[in-house]
């Protein structure tokens, strides 16, 4: 379970000393100066210490942690950051440039996955372990690599593609791989790793790459691929439906007919066992208070409001993220949706954990509800830092990503396509789908797509793939943030709510929105020293 894996988190500590080369303090464990590849990675015990430093920088808050997770990855039509001032330079605000410190931060991150992991796979064959075992860590290491380079081309277009250490400093510098190229290699690469991954130990366990976790990622990057601005078309939509029906044909993974019951697993330091609809998620631990934790704000950062900030409370949110009136509307097309108060949350808690509802007129002042600290279950919380974890895969998702691709193979939704979208919407209480055109499902997907998976690092990628993010962040957005029913409160109610008054922050996001932020500049940082490496076209 998670504890288990926590404990090879706390090896990771001082492993990430080893790999890293790095004689600074980490968390407070003290790492070594160096260690020679020679005298490490001996047996299935280092290596799975290796294999959890290269697991670790997603628990960071560079990472899934806060800044990838939140700043990075919600700047879409449905989320907004409850703001008015003070955007200068900011992920949040499309307002970033190449020197921001965030963007180095999560490049820095996901390159430090990226050289763990070859560190690991270059000296694994070396030790003396059984072959199930050296295969399963091979599995992981190889695949958390071609996860990292994934991230890194979504976010920043074209980056160099690193696949061994470097021994030699002036190795360092190198230009980008191209697009395509990049994600045809990303795509092998995590083919390579389905005969070597776990098929049943970790079937339960979704802090684990195993081969449905596999498969479905595989299914994203293949629609990532088929679309905007790769174009690989046909091909690359036939994989994703193959590896999208991988995973629903396995039968390992259900929709648990409670929409909350995985949130609050994630909230509370458990495992769904028997729907098991969490495939993937990064796993957080500790309060700060009892000395243990990793690096989450989620529940803090993005989460539903909050204002008790003692220690014995229910727990302190910033809630920086609420819904818009896109994702509103969505919900309200079907007023049976289950889903509408899970993601947007009809209540704030007061500094004395009293529940106070919004009134019908607050509807952009609801807060994203999918994390919420009373759901914790720790007696003292840290204000700012919690142990909630975060989803990067759900059977959801698969099932709206298997229909999508059998929609845009066919030109026409499919049976099968019916079936996944349908397990999707029975489940939120919403009617079910039948007899559309290929036009009509497309946008049936992509609205069910947005209320799903709100506030999960999906949404603007998606929006980036289907070619339609500046029409949906200028044009949508712009128009809902002028709608009159945007922030409705008078002075009064925004000063009695304490969640910090009206919010039409919205509408500068739409209007400063502009074609390259479907992607970010590589950091100034990374650019100076690498001098074979130049800015991506966006930027």
């Amino acid at each position: 379970m998670m504890k288990k894996f926590y404990n090879i988190f706390k090896k990771a500590l001082v492993l990430i000393g080893v790999v890293s080369m790095t004689s600074c303090d980490f968390l407070g464990t003290e790492p070594y100066d160096f260690v020679s590849p020679t005298t490490f990675y001996r047996n299935e015990s280092e290596c799975t210490m290796a294999l959890a430093a290269v697991y670790y920088p997603m628990a960071t808050a560079n990472l899934y942690g806060n800044f990838y997770s939140t700043e990075m990855t919600n700047i879409d039509d449905l989320s907004y950051y409850t703001r008015n001032s003070n955007f200068s330079g900011k992920l949040w605000a499309n307002d970033y440039t190449s020197t921001t410190q965030e963007i180095w931060n999560i490049w820095e991150a996901l390159y430090t996955g990226i050289k763990n992991a070859n560190g690991l796979l270059e000296n694994i064959d070396k030790a003396e372990m059984s072959q199930i075992a050296k295969d399963r860590i091979k599995g992981e290491a190889k695949f958390l690599r071609a996860y990292y380079h994934f991230l890194l081309v979504q976010a920043f277009y074209e980056v160099p593609i690193r696949k061994q250490s470097l021994d030699d400093i002036n190795a360092a510098s190198m230009p980008a791989t191209s697009n395509a190229e990049a994600l045809d290699w990303i795509i092998k690469e995590m083919e390579d790793c389905i005969p070597l991954v776990d098929k049943k130990e970790y079937d339960k366990s979704p802090s684990h790459v195993k081969e449905t976790s596999v498969y479905g990622i595989l299914a994203r990057v293949c629609l990532w691929r088929a679309g905007k601005p790769s174009d690989g078309g046909e091909a690359y939509y036939k994989k994703a439906a193959q590896y999208a029906n991988e995973v629903y044909k396995s039968k390992k993974h259900d929709l648990n007919p409670d929409v909350y019951a995985m949130w609050k697993c994630m909230a509370t330091d458990k495992y769904d066992t028997e729907y098991n609809e969490s495939i993937w998620e990064v796993e957080f631990i500790g309060t700060r208070l009892d000395n243990n934790y990793t690096e989450s704000r989620i529940g803090n950062t993005i989460g539903n409001a909050q204002r008790n900030g003692n220690a014995t409370g229910k727990g302190y949110t910033y809630a920086f993220y609420a819904g818009t009136l896109v994702l509103w509307d969505l919900f309200e097309k079907n007023s049976t949706d289950k889903r509408r108060d899970l993601s947007m949350a009809p209540y704030y808690l007061n500094a004395k954990d009293v529940q106070v509802k919004w009134k019908d007129h607050e509807i952009t002042m609801r807060r994203c509800g999918k994390f919420r600290r009373e759901w914790e279950t720790a007696e003292n919380k840290n204000k700012n830092w919690t142990p909630e974890n975060y989803p990067i895969l759900r059977y959801a998702d698969v099932l709206l990503m298997l229909a999508e691709a059998e929609n845009e193979v066919n030109k026409q939704p499919t049976d099968l396509a019916y079936t996944a979208i349908n397990l999707v919407r029975k489940r939120a209480g919403i009617p079910e789908l039948k007899n559309l055109s290929y036009d009509q499902f497309q946008q049936e997907l992509r609205d069910e797509r947005a209320r799903e998976l709100c506030f999960e690092s999906i949404r603007k990628f998606d929006l980036v793939r289907w070619g339609i993010y500046l029409e949906r962040m200028q044009n949508t957005l712009g128009t809902a943030a002028a709608d009159k029913r945007w922030n409705s409160q008078s002075e009064n109610e925004a000063k009695a709510d304490k969640t910090g008054g009206k919010y039409d922050f919205a509408a500068t996001v739409a209007a400063k929105t502009e074609e390259k932020h479907q992607f970010y500049p590589i950091p100034n940082k990374e650019l100076s020293v690498n001098t074979k490496l130049k800015q991506n076209k966006w930027w």
